[in-house]
């Protein structure tokens, strides 16, 4: 997908998330679109998330006109998934055009080889979180450690915060035990995926949460639907209205990534479920979160509600320095982005 040229020198973006309609991943590239801005670069092209770019001419044809190549990892690259090796073949295809390509904003957790291979391409990798980076590390690469970039706005704190919300998880199973708790515990629905509004939106909102297989399972099925409707009924359009809304949370309970460092951005308390990888818990560790604040649904009860809601000393003061830590890495790695372009 070509863009409109601006001032600035050329550079190919690939993986925009905001196909996902995902308040995590447009807050993420908002942000990467700013911070390219700020250090002087123009996007001359753009491969949406889930397409090829390497089928898409407008993408190809871009690359050897670049002055660098920007690949988002996001949390694409782990357990050798195909989507994964789309996207470092970026840094091949960069380098044969003699063209610098950086892989930024990336999850990184059990790959093999060939995904090793491929990330060599790539003149400077920057991981999310620590764990990331020395996985890649551990492989005989450099990385970097920049948090991931929805947490790089700083959000102004609430004068009272009120309530528990609750979100679901990729992982559906442990989607549906959150709901179940939110339901038993009087939390409130926070889904950070929103749809197109009307009969459209809805029926991609049932079609993304059930499957042919739940056809099995009619127990399953029915608490999915369940769920997605109640989900359906509790989005948020507007990614700013949802950060507003997880900012102004006595807690937040959450099995996304992008829900828990909303969360870490608003400085609201967060228990979370591990995800699909190792991002949240690893991320938690960098912010230096207590252990105990990663949960299993089962774990979930009015007393660890009532402990959760409350940071302890020396959580917020970890917290605090990690997210302007955060801040100046994210400065950092903009202005060496600027400095590698040919």
């Amino acid at each position: 997908m070509t863009a409109r040229p601006g001032s600035g020198a050329p550079v190919v973006l690939i993986n925009d998330t905001r196909a996902d309609l995902h308040h995590g991943c447009w807050r993420v590239m908002r942000t990467l679109e700013a911070q390219l801005a700020r250090a002087g670069f123009a996007v001359i092209a753009r491969a949406p998330a889930h397409a090829d770019w390497r089928q898409d001419p407008a993408i190809v044809e871009a690359i050897p006109r670049a002055a660098l190549v920007v690949v988002n990892g996001e949390g694409t690259l782990h357990h050798d998934r195909p989507a994964g090796a789309a996207l470092l073949a970026a840094g091949a295809a960069a380098k044969a055009a003699g063209v610098p390509a950086a892989l930024i904003n990336a999850s990184w957790d059990a790959n093999g080889p060939a995904y090793t291979h491929a990330l060599a391409d790539f003149a400077l990798v920057s991981a999310r979180e620590t764990r990331s980076a020395a996985q890649i590390q551990a492989a005989g690469l450099t990385a970097r450690v920049v948090p991931d970039l929805s947490v790089f706005e700083a959000v102004a704190p609430p004068a009272t915060r009120v309530g528990v919300g609750f979100t679901d998880s990729v992982l559906r199973p442990v989607a549906l035990d959150l709901e179940a708790a939110r339901k038993r515990l009087g939390g409130i629905a926070l889904p950070i995926h929103f749809n197109a509004p009307g009969l459209k939106g809805s029926l991609r909102n049932l079609r993304d949460g059930v499957a042919k297989r739940d056809l099995a399972d009619p127990g399953f099925l029915v608490r999915s639907i369940a769920a997605r409707l109640a989900w359906r009924a509790a989005e948020t359009r507007d990614e700013a209205d949802y950060m507003a809304k997880i900012a102004a949370l006595s807690l937040l309970v959450t099995g996304r990534f992008h829900a828990a460092t909303f969360a870490l951005a608003a400085g609201t308390p967060v228990l979370a479920v591990e995800s699909n990888t190792h991002k949240i818990g690893a991320t938690f560790d960098d912010a230096g979160l207590a252990s105990w604040r990663r949960i299993a649904p089962a774990d979930l009860d009015a007393a660890l509600l009532a402990r959760a809601a409350r940071w302890e000393p020396e959580e917020a003061q970890a917290l605090a320095d990690f997210l302007a830590d955060g801040r100046r890495r994210t400065i950092a790695l903009f202005d060496d982005l600027a400095s590698l372009a040919r």
